[in-house]
């Protein structure tokens, strides 16, 4: 059965729980037009948001995401849509009931400059990307690239603490002559394009 959607201003917020040893971990927040509804949050993993006096503007149980790995592990991954207003100042994560973690959308610190390097000369294929100055608190990053003459841009990674974790495979473009590279910064709540770069393979 498909997920049921609803259109609005939403936050995908992303991360890790361990509900034995009470440990968990808020890791990317992302804004979104379309939430998907939860099929099943842990009642003992709960996303709260807070205004910033301190009053409590949701409550949600984590949807815990499914194992794919065949080695089962206490430490688990959720997602979770939770809704965005003008007044969200912090989320903060509770596994059964003692905080584990917090995150506060929106930074007020510049944008990261970003050059992407030469292609490497043991890995040929690989275009790496570099920060020239300090990463903003409380964002993530998103890469992308799209080949000449085709509209879609496609994602080589996402909700990266920094770009340097990032590269661009070219040989998922087999064919490709040109190559345009971006990279989109989000704070959890608004989504920016912060390097752009068009290049010839």
């Amino acid at each position: 059965m498909a997920r049921k959607m609803e259109y609005g201003k939403w936050a995908q917020v992303i991360g890790t729980f361990d509900i034995a040893a009470r440990r968990g971990t808020i890791m990317s927040m992302q804004p979104a037009t379309i939430a998907f509804a939860s099929e099943g949050g842990d009642e003992r993993v709960r996303l709260k948001g807070f205004d910033s006096a301190g009053n409590v503007l949701f409550d949600l149980p984590a949807d815990p995401m499914k194992n794919s790995c065949a080695v089962e592990t206490n430490e688990r991954m959720f997602e979770e849509y939770v809704p965005v207003t003008d007044d969200l100042a912090k989320i903060k994560l509770f596994i059964k009931d003692v905080l584990a973690s917090e995150y506060s959308p929106g930074s007020t610190m510049p944008s990261v400059a970003i050059t992407a390097g030469p292609e490497g000369a043991d890995q040929p294929h690989r275009i790496r990307l570099r920060t020239e100055s300090a990463v903003p608190k409380n964002v993530t990053y998103t890469i992308q690239a799209r080949p000449q003459n085709d509209q879609r841009w496609h994602t080589m990674g996402a909700g990266l603490s920094t770009p340097d974790v990032g590269e661009i495979d070219i040989r998922q473009f087999p064919g490709a002559t040109d190559l345009e590279i971006r990279v989109l910064e989000s704070d959890g709540l608004t989504k920016k394009e912060v390097f752009r770069q068009q290049r010839k393979l």
